[in-house]
C-alpha cells in the first residue's frame, strides 16, 4: 500500500506557511496605514482664549528738569569778580549769587550784586571769575529741585489721546531695572509746525532723591485702557479675501480615540494692535473656541485633526 502521509504533511505545512505570510502582510499593511495616518496629523501649539486687560502705549524719550527754574541776569554790564555760591548750593530769595564790577577805564564804581529771585538750588553757574557780562548774559540758573518734572514731545498722530492725568512709566539710565511712575500734568495747546509734535510735561507720582535734574528718561505713556478683551498674537492672524481669520480649537471636539483635536478656520474682527498682540472679536456673536493655534497653522485645512503640543 502506498504511503500518503508525507505528501499530506507537506501540503499542510505549505498551506500554513502561506496563511502566515498573508496574515503578516495584512498586519504590516494595517500598521503602515496607521503610521501614515498618524504622520498626517500635524502638531500645533495653542494659546488659551481668555479675556484680559490691555493698555495701549507709546514709547518716548524725555529729559528731567526742575519744575520751577529761573535764569539770573545782572542789572549792569561789567566783569564778574567773584561768587559766594557754587553748583549745587541751596540759596534763598535775595542771596548773592555773584558780584559784577561795572567799572570802566578812567572810572570806578561799587560792585553790583546779582541776587537770587527765588528759593532753590544752583543748577547752573556757567561763567568764571573775570568773565565780562552784560544784562543779557545769564550768570546762574536757580531751580526748585524738590519738584522735578519730565518734558517730552508727542507725535501728531497721537494728539487725540492726550489729556491731563494719563499714566506713564519711566526708566532712567542710572536705574535701568526700576520703573518710576508719572502722570501728564500739562499738554501744550499748540502743535509745533516744524516737528509736528506737542510738548507734554509729566510730574513724578512720588518724590525720590535718586532722581536728578538733567537725567534722561525712557517713557511708556499709556494712552488707552482695554478691559476684558480677547487678544491673540498678531502673527497667527491670516488674511484671505479681504477678511481675517484664525484657526481655533474647542476642547469638546476630539477624535474618536480622544488623542487629537479638530481645528476650525474662523473669521474674526481685528481691533487695536498693542505691541505684538491684536484685540479681536469673533464674527459670530458668541465665543466659539477655547484655544487659538499660534504655531503650525501655515498648512492647516479647516476641520483638520491636529496634535496639540504641550
Amino acid at each position: 500500500m502506498k504511503n500518503t502521509t508525507k505528501p499530506i504533511l507537506l501540503a499542510s505545512f505549505f498551506a500554513f506557511a502561506l496563511l502566515m505570510i498573508v496574515s503578516c502582510s495584512q498586519t504590516d499593511a494595517v500598521e503602515s496605514e496607521t503610521e501614515e495616518t498618524e504622520t498626517l496629523i500635524q502638531a500645533v501649539r495653542v494659546e488659551n482664549l481668555a479675556p484680559s486687560d490691555l493698555r495701549k502705549f507709546i514709547e518716548l524719550n524725555g529729559n528731567i528738569r526742575a519744575e520751577k527754574s529761573m535764569s539770573v541776569y545782572p542789572v549792569v554790564s561789567g566783569k564778574i569778580t567773584g561768587s559766594p555760591v557754587h553748583l549745587g548750593s541751596n540759596v534763598k530769595k535775595g542771596d548773592v549769587l555773584a558780584y559784577v564790577d561795572p567799572s570802566t577805564p578812567g572810572s570806578r564804581y561799587l560792585l553790583n550784586k546779582v541776587l537770587s529771585p527765588i528759593d532753590g538750588t544752583v543748577i547752573s553757574i556757567p561763567l568764571k571769575e573775570g568773565t565780562r557780562v552784560d544784562t543779557e548774559t545769564a550768570v546762574a540758573v536757580i531751580g526748585d529741585l524738590s519738584k522735578l518734572q519730565v518734558i517730552t514731545y508727542i507725535p501728531e498722530r497721537y494728539v487725540s489721546f492726550l489729556k491731563k492725568g494719563l499714566d506713564a512709566e519711566l526708566v532712567l539710565e542710572a536705574y535701568p531695572d526700576e520703573k518710576f511712575k508719572a502722570v501728564v500734568a500739562e499738554v501744550s495747546p499748540v502743535l509745533d509746525e516744524a516737528t509736528r509734535t506737542k510738548e507734554v510735561i509729566l510730574n513724578f507720582a512720588n518724590s525720590d532723591s535718586r532722581i536728578n535734574a538733567g537725567m534722561f528718561a525712557a517713557i511708556n505713556l499709556y494712552l488707552k485702557d482695554f478691559k476684558n478683551v480677547y487678544s491673540v498674537p498678531t502673527s497667527c492672524i491670516i488674511e484671505k479675501g479681504g477678511k481675517k481669520y484664525v484657526y481655533v480649537i474647542s476642547d469638546s471636539e476630539k477624535s474618536e480615540d480622544g488623542k487629537y483635536s479638530k481645528v476650525h478656520f474662523t473669521e474674526i474682527k481685528a481691533g487695536e494692535e498693542i505691541v505684538d498682540r491684536t484685540i479681536i472679536e469673533f464674527a459670530s456673536a458668541e465665543k466659539i473656541a477655547d484655544k487659538v493655534v499660534v504655531q503650525g497653522f501655515e498648512t492647516l485645512q479647516d476641520s483638520a485633526l491636529v496634535n496639540v503640543a504641550e
